[in-house]
């Protein structure tokens, strides 16, 4: 994902280092859930004017990066991103958080009746009238506390995107056409009622090589159409998994998620 660490550094004043000044940052042990796994999540208290970023940032954002290696006896790492917002600055979008947010963190351990140790290294993005990049660690060992942070942990799972048939979505489909460096992609999505403006629409591919630029949206009635590039930036030939797809249209506080979508 080049392109978006090159634009985003523009913004990178020289020795900025983000300390104390964006506010803070705690990890939460939550509960034991009953399969095993561990409801985890990762706080950020942000001071006021200050934002950081959700999975897939935009072109003026930086995308978190969370490195477990030093960890022990985990199987299985999964986020639950709650709803962002979409902002705008000097004409770019980016795509995150401002106040207080809770990530959900679902931690499967290799072994259920052994203690889950983390060591968790954390790069981010922060942003007021500059942005900074900001770091974070944490050593935990789950098995070993008491639940905490449950009820932050709860209200961000509930504010997770609906699916596309809880967000009244009739039909997703995507066309590709190879352009050189990648494909074109065009999403249509057809939804249960007509649509009014102000959304915002992200694809994203399970794909590390793959850079997708925020797409241009537009609605007609029940029918949304969102066009992007996908720009390769990996060895060899590029093909696509269409159930790896994922479409997310973003629209003031509420959000819907599409997984996978079918040729048109």
């Amino acid at each position: 994902m080049m392109k978006p660490l090159i634009i985003a550094a523009l913004f990178f004043p020289a020795a900025a280092r983000a300390d104390e000044i964006y506010g803070n940052v705690d990890f939460l042990n939550g509960w034991r859930l009953s399969d095993g796994s561990y409801q985890t999540a990762i706080d950020f208290d942000l001071s006021e004017g200050w934002k950081t970023y959700w999975r897939t940032p935009g072109p003026a954002g930086i995308p978190p990066f969370f490195d477990w290696g030093g960890s022990t006896n985990i199987a299985n790492v999964e986020f639950d991103w709650p709803t962002p917002h979409v902002f705008e600055t000097y004409g770019l979008i980016s795509i995150g958080y401002k106040g207080r947010v809770t990530l959900p963190v679902r931690i499967t351990p290799n072994d259920p009746s052994t203690p889950v140790n983390v060591e968790l290294k954390m790069e981010f993005g922060v942003c007021s009238d500059i942005c900074v990049p900001a770091d974070a660690r944490f050593n935990t060992t789950l098995g070993n506390l008491p639940d905490a942070g449950v009820p932050a942990i709860k209200a961000a799972l509930r504010d997770t995107p609906r699916n596309a048939q809880s967000g009244d979505v009739r039909s997703a489909t995507c066309s590709l056409s190879p352009n050189g460096s990648g494909f074109d992609i065009t999403a249509d999505l057809k939804f249960a009622n007509a649509l009014n403006g102000g959304r915002t629409t992200v694809i994203e591919y399970a794909n590390p090589d793959i850079w997708i630029d925020i797409a241009q949206t537009s609605i007609k009635g029940r029918n949304l159409t969102a066009n992007a590039t996908m720009e390769f930036y990996g060895d060899g030939m590029l093909t696509i998994d269409r159930s790896a797809i994922r479409i997310t249209v973003l629209e003031d506080d509420k959000a819907v998620e599409i997984q996978g979508c079918p040729a048109s």
